[in-house]
């Protein structure tokens, strides 16, 4: 059995966003696999993201990183990011360091055309 897992599902049949769904940890075991999805998302020309955490089962500061990165990348093709339904340990690690003050974050679908400026 893995110690560590990542599965990232992606779902394109939005118009306005990708949804992106991780399951597992992200951290430095799994932060590169997920680097590599994410650029070939990007490729595809997609610039709003939305990534439901709610199976996320921890997010270390290797998987912060990446989702700075991203943002960063996001935002300078006017796209942005969205973290949806983090549970209340991920949500927790995110507030304690200070970054949902930079990520938009939702806990309800409802609110992603606000945070994308939809």
């Amino acid at each position: 059995m893995k110690s560590f897992d990542l599965n990232v599902i992606v779902d394109k049949k939005r118009v306005e966003f990708c949804m992106i769904e991780l399951k597992g940890f992200l951290d430095a075991h799994t932060v590169q696999d997920f680097e590599n999805r994410l650029k070939e998302i990007l490729q595809e020309g997609e610039t709003n993201l939305v990534i439901d955490l709610k199976e996320l089962n921890y997010i270390s500061s290797a998987g912060i990183g990446a989702l700075m990165s991203l943002t960063q990348d996001l935002r300078r093709k006017k796209g942005d990011l969205v973290l949806l339904h983090p549970n209340q340990k991920v949500f927790k690690i995110l507030d304690l360091l200070g970054f949902t003050k930079i990520f938009n974050v939702a806990n309800d679908e409802k609110d992603i055309p606000d945070l994308l400026n939809l």
